[in-house]
């Protein structure tokens, strides 16, 4: 009950990037009446889905509803046939979700791991609908509100003032807030640094969402970043459960949007791998001074160093005098006539 529209495919979709307009437990091969159809007249998409049932749930009967996306942006829901409240549709099996959510995702190489590539998915968007207000014969309207895409040069760009911090990358010659799907196209371009050192730069702090309708819950500013490590494999369509990961997935909410880079994981990791190397080396000079003093004093035994450790070496030291003698211990503390101070013994927490 979903459309995705992205190009990179992966296990989070009902999680991250969806258009909704009833996206639950639908299972089309449990009845021959049930049907997906879609239509393109060229200005507009249609999807219907045409007698679907739950399939956890068939006795509730068929759901009959659909999506239409025009090319001026605009989004509408219809419903035609809704045979229960969606808020007592069952989320057990699948997430059953009224709505749009979208996010871009950025894959970088690990340089300490060869031949594997951490995927992060920034989710940027979400309009969620009132599913008490999904009836028979109901319908919504989503209309689109201005964004930095729409502009194609660096001066109305910069100085657009649409909620967006608009920024200009010559390179791509687009207009971006540096948050939609072509995220990793505006990093790999070095669109951010680049924009920092723009005559034209303008920085607008605030951000409204890009849809607008009578029915949407408030949501909140903050970013849900989705971090997965996987090798270099193509990733395959959900086989289980959509709203879980084949990978670790880490959960972080960010209030000032998402602002890691991949030049900088780059010099991040250069830095680390060069202070490695200077690590090495410093060992291995130390090691080599070592066994030169070693020889040095091993032939000349009347040099001062020699007379220094000969001097020092552990059978002068009066820490332990030892004794022998069976059933006694080997060794016996030297210790000051008179009365043993009193002593406390920490143990770690």
């Amino acid at each position: 009950g979903f459309i995705y529209t992205g190009e990179v495919v992966h296990r989070m979709l009902t999680a991250t990037q969806y258009i909704a307009p009833l996206m639950a437990n639908f299972d089309p091969s449990v009845s021959r009446n049930s049907t997906v159809r879609y239509f393109d007249n060229g200005t507009a998409l249609v999807v219907q889905w045409d007698h679907v049932h739950l399939q956890d749930n068939y006795n509730l009967g068929s759901f009959t509803f659909q999506a239409t996306l025009l090319n001026d942006g605009r989004i509408i829901f219809g419903y035609k046939e809704i045979p229960v409240a969606v808020t007592q549709i069952s989320s057990t099996n699948h997430p059953v979700k009224v709505g749009l959510s979208d996010a871009f995702v950025v894959v970088h190489r690990i340089q300490q791991i060869p031949n594997v590539r951490r995927r992060t998915i920034y989710e940027y968007h979400r309009v969620e609908l009132q599913m008490s207000k999904i009836t028979n014969l109901s319908a919504v309207e989503m209309i689109p509100l201005p964004t930095c895409l729409q502009f194609s040069s660096c001066g109305p760009c910069v100085t657009a003032q649409i909620g967006f911090n608009c920024s200009w990358c010559s390179k791509l010659q687009r207009c971006s807030s540096g948050f939609d799907r072509h995220r990793q196209d505006w990093v790999d371009s070095g669109c951010p640094e680049e924009s920092k050192d723009k005559i034209c730069e303008k920085n607008i702090d605030t951000e409204t969402p890009p849809y607008s309708t009578t029915t949407l819950l408030p949501t909140t500013t903050k970013f849900r970043v989705l971090t997965t490590t996987r090798g270099s494999t193509t990733s395959n369509l959900p086989t289980s459960l959509p709203t879980e990961d084949d990978t670790k997935i880490a959960l972080h909410l960010k209030d000032n949007g998402a602002s890691t880079d991949d030049s900088a994981v780059e010099k991040k990791g250069g830095t680390l791998h060069a202070g490695l190397i200077v690590g090495i080396l410093v060992l291995v000079l130390i090691v080599a001074a070592a066994i030169l003093v070693t020889i040095y004093m091993y032939h000349h035994p009347t040099s001062a160093a020699s007379l220094f450790f000969i001097e020092r070496r552990p059978s002068r030291w009066p820490a332990m005098k030892f004794r022998r003698g069976s059933g006694h211990p080997a060794y016996a503390e030297v210790e000051p006539v008179g009365e043993k101070e009193g002593f406390i013994v920490s143990e770690q927490c």
